[in-house]
């Protein structure tokens, strides 16, 4: 069905009765009357005195650059505290141990640890080693450590403080500026005498900094001086930091440039112009109202009704009425062609969902059907194997010897010993057969109920009291009857356990889990494995959990997250991959839950069942 063709509407650029047009207008008059208060407002500023605003911004500017340094050396000292106690460094520093450096002193480390060196340094002067990295190649460097390993007494660290027995302090070499962070060298638990001193360096990344105070800051070395220094340059202030801490003398100036008065003079012209816009607003609201009302509002509502309208009909039909030569009449039109175009979409989409819901209610009833009947092929090839001619060709000979008057009597009570035993292994065989033919009518009683159960979910009863063990059992079937393959399953359930649900559903559940965790296993290719399957009650929640455990093939965490869509499947073989994304939307028909989890491809799996207790009295006969 093809909606009905609308007039094409054409809209002029600007014209009167536009909306846009009007609206514009209005607040171009307006705007023009605030560019002129505004513009009065910003030359009374200008004219006032910026002196101390200016002087609180560049000091909370320097406070921030100030703040940026010192939580380099926070950093690099909480990385050395965390060194510096620990049983590894501690007998490293005994020995020098090359598996201490493999396993922590590498690029990796470093770059976890966040430094670019490291020192390790005996308390007694016997041994140092000195170690560093490239922050952006992570190759060693070789002549940073050997700088590094001369200056390290000349550091001039300060205390950390806090009570600490950490200290800090900066470093620079060749333009480059280090925090600079030591701790003695403890075991992991504080206890004992220090064995050596441990000192970090952190490289200090001016790009960093740079983006710490949302200004271009850089690093000067010439000159240096103990305070902050502020010059004017212009419209820009050059503001100068000395890197250093508080009884050291400083090895670097951060610099940076800041615009003169911008954050003080905004928060001012902030301020006035919330008051000017205020009156502004007041006199917008005065003039829009009155058009607003007329061209926007009305409108509006009227469609707002027509959508109400809708809501309460559950039918979807255009707006009437005359034509808008506006863009709320273009609204008007669009809306109309919507309205058609949906009613058309609706119309297919119910019939593809009839058809859908067709094919997948075919599709689940043939599934269980596969389930139900797969093991009587089996079966009947055990009763062929169990009915073929069970006496062998020496038994009508010990016939016609017992028959001849002239046998022995010792050899005659040995051929009436072996016909015995063949006729008990005969009747065993028969037995077996009988036990057979019942499992396959039970097989055949789950294909019929199965055909018979309504495929409309409104019309399945999902408050009987199911058997739980008894369930359980015909769900073994799958297992025992597999073929090619020996799986050994042990339930631990109860008896006479009942749960609230739908007996067949649950039958039919249970059997597919059962026949998914058979295929597993054959995909192992061992020929043989073992399901187990293990009940808990809660009667306190109402609930009862079921655990199914295979040691079959198992999956990754990318194919569990699929496991329950429909079509999915994990075998190359088998079609459809109906069979778990049925399984959660039946148990959450029947108030249950399922999940599927795995510790890997080739590890197994763990199904968990969560399903209701039946809470009423248990039936007297005949259910389950």
């Amino acid at each position: 069905m093809r909606p009905p063709r609308l007039p094409t509407l054409r809209l002029p650029a600007l014209r009167p009765q536009s909306l846009r047009a009007a609206l514009i207008f209005d607040l171009a008059v307006i705007g023009v009357s605030a560019a002129a208060l505004i513009s009065a407002v910003l030359s009374l500023i200008i004219q006032t005195s910026f002196g101390g605003l200016e002087a609180l911004e560049v000091g909370r500017d320097i406070d921030r650059a100030r703040a940026a340094l010192a939580a380099d050396l926070v950093a690099t000292e909480a990385h050395v505290l965390d060194w510096g106690i620990w049983d590894e460094t501690y007998f490293y520093l005994q020995g020098f141990d090359p598996g201490y450096e493999r396993r922590n002193v590498n690029a990796s480390s470093f770059l976890n640890a966040e430094i670019s060196c490291a020192a390790f340094l005996r308390l007694d002067g016997s041994g140092q080693r000195s170690f560093c990295f490239e922050d952006d190649s992570g190759q060693a460097d070789p002549d940073l450590a050997q700088a590094f390993a001369t200056s390290i007494d000349t550091l001039g660290l300060q205390p950390a403080g806090d009570g600490k027995a950490s200290r800090v302090g900066y470093w620079q070499q060749e333009g480059q500026v280090f925090a600079v962070a030591s701790s003695p060298v403890l075991r992991s638990d504080g206890s004992g005498t220090a064995e050596g001193r441990l000192v970090f360096l952190h490289r200090i990344d001016a790009a960093d900094l740079s983006e710490a105070l949302q200004v271009e800051a850089r690093f000067d070395f010439a000159p240096l001086s103990d305070s902050p220094q502020v010059a004017a340059s212009g419209a820009r202030l050059d503001v100068s930091v000395p890197v250093r801490t508080a009884a050291a003398p400083p090895v670097a100036m951060l610099r940076f440039d800041l615009p003169r008065l911008v954050l003080a003079a905004g928060e001012r012209l902030r301020d006035l112009t919330v008051l000017a816009m205020l009156g502004l607003l007041a006199a917008l609201m005065a003039l829009l109202g009155r058009r607003l009302s007329t061209h926007v509002l009305a409108p509006i509502l009227a469609f707002r009704q027509h959508v109400g309208r809708i809501r309460n009909a559950g039918e979807l039909v255009p707006i009437e009425g005359p034509p808008r030569a506006d863009e709320i009449g273009a609204l008007h039109w669009d809306f109309n062609a919507m309205a058609a175009e949906l009613e058309a979409l609706r119309l297919s989409h119910a019939a593809q969902s009839f058809a859908l819901g067709r094919e997948q209610s075919a599709t689940g009833l043939l599934h269980n059907l596969r389930n139900s009947l797969s093991p009587v092929r089996v079966i009947l090839a055990d009763l062929e194997r169990h009915l073929a001619p069970a006496l062998p060709p020496g038994a009508a000979r010990a016939r016609r010897e017992l028959a001849d008057p002239q046998t022995p009597a010792e050899r005659r009570g040995r051929l009436v010993a072996y016909l015995d035993a063949l006729e008990a292994e005969r009747a065993a065989q028969t037995a077996q057969a009988a036990g057979l033919l019942g499992e396959a009518g039970r097989c055949l009683t789950e294909a019929l109920e199965a055909m018979r159960m309504p495929r409309d979910p409104e019309q399945v009863n999902r408050d009987e009291a199911c058997d739980l063990g008894r369930a359980l059992a015909h769900a073994a079937t799958a297992a025992r009857f597999v073929d090619g393959a020996e799986i050994a399953l042990s339930i631990d359930c109860p008896p006479g356990l009942q749960l609230r649900g739908n007996r067949v559903l649950l039958a039919q559940v249970l059997e597919n889990l059962v026949v998914n965790a058979t295929e597993a296993i054959r995909a192992t290719g061992r020929g043989r494995g073992r399901i187990a399957i293990e009940v808990t009650p809660d009667p306190q929640s109402g609930r009862c959990s079921v655990l199914l455990r295979d040691d079959g093939d198992g999956f990754d965490a990318a194919t569990g997250a699929r496991l329950f869509e429909r079509g999915f499947s994990t075998r190359t073989d088998k079609r459809g991959g109906l069979g778990l994304h049925w399984c959660a939307n039946t148990l959450t028909t029947l108030g249950g839950t399922v999940s599927l989890t795995s510790p890997g491809k080739g590890l197994g799996a763990v199904v968990r069942l969560d399903l209701p207790l039946f809470e009423g009295p248990a039936p007297l006969s005949g259910a389950g």
